[in-house]
């Protein structure tokens, strides 16, 4: 009778508090400086059924059209069996709740919530921390964050990550999700087109970290709360920028969107204020998710 092991975990997403582009390089990739700080909820589960005698990975997901090979559960499977030699007979079913097209990471998450249960059951055959942050990174460049799981400074395209200090403990954090989403891709194309048509003013000042005090409410450990994508998004889907208005107008010391949309969280330092804005958003075209932080 073959081993077999099992396992459920919990899978959070991110938010990012601070999202610059700062150029782009000559083949394509756009550089930034962003901070990620992980979030609790929304969260999916991923649980796992070792058995020898089924090799390779079977993925099932509560979404049928995300059980696929292109799925980052699956890509990061078949990457960890390449690098380490090691490929168990692994029973996989993911159920989402993180929602896709938001600028949550939730795939990312999911691919680093699989790649860190494998190095820890891998024995002999398990990878370094660089090697495993190197190969998470060619799955996808959030991957590497959720295999550090602490807030973080990113650079580069988003790969170099540093340890950042940003204690938010005993804020309580919304994350509203309008039905509409944003393409990254086409989030990305839109930047472009908007400052090629700004080139001849010369580049864009940086973002500034200093929170001056007639700032500090809009601002987290020192920094704006900020994201060079909202122009372009808030233009094309109007309801992303209505929701951050809204977590303003309720209460939220500090609102931004995350990554390229249509996520925008909202940091309230009162949890009955954040409840209160909870009841309010939610509806048909929005979901609302609360953590404390």
């Amino acid at each position: 009778m073959s081993q077999t092991l099992r396992a459920t975990l919990r899978i959070g997403c991110k938010v990012n508090l601070f999202l610059e582009i700062t150029g782009v390089r000559e083949n394509g990739y756009h550089e930034l400086e962003s901070l990620f700080h992980p979030v609790s909820e929304p969260h999916d589960v991923l649980e796992l059924d070792r058995a020898d005698d089924a090799p390779g990975l079977i993925l099932t997901c509560s979404d049928k059209a995300l059980e696929s090979p292109s799925n980052l559960v699956a890509k990061a499977y078949e990457a960890f069996a390449a690098q380490s030699d090691w490929r168990p007979g692994l029973r996989a079913h993911l159920s989402k709740s993180i929602p896709s097209g938001a600028g949550l990471g939730g795939g990312s998450a999911d691919a680093a919530a699989l790649l860190g249960w494998l190095n820890a059951n891998a024995g002999d055959k398990a990878l370094t921390a660089p090697t495993l942050s190197e190969l998470a990174a060619k799955l996808g460049a959030d991957v590497p964050f959720f295999l550090l799981n602490h807030p973080a400074w990113a650079t580069g395209i988003g790969e170099i990550l540093e340890p950042a200090q940003c204690n938010l403990t005993g804020l309580t954090m919304l994350v509203a999700v309008p039905s509409e989403r944003v393409n990254t891709a086409w989030a990305y194309a839109a930047w472009d087109r908007l400052h090629a048509v700004q080139a001849g003013k010369g580049p864009t000042p940086p973002l500034t970290r200093l929170c001056p005090a007639t700032m500090r409410p809009f601002c987290v450990s020192g920094t704006f709360t900020a994201n060079s994508f909202e122009p372009v998004v808030f233009n094309h889907t109007p309801a992303v920028r209505l929701l951050k208005e809204r977590l303003l107008a309720l209460g939220a010391a500090a609102a931004g969107m995350s990554g390229s949309g249509s996520a925008v969280f909202g940091i309230f330092r009162h949890a009955a204020w954040a409840d209160a804005a909870a009841s309010v958003l939610e509806g048909p075209d929005t979901a609302v998710f609360s953590a404390r932080l």
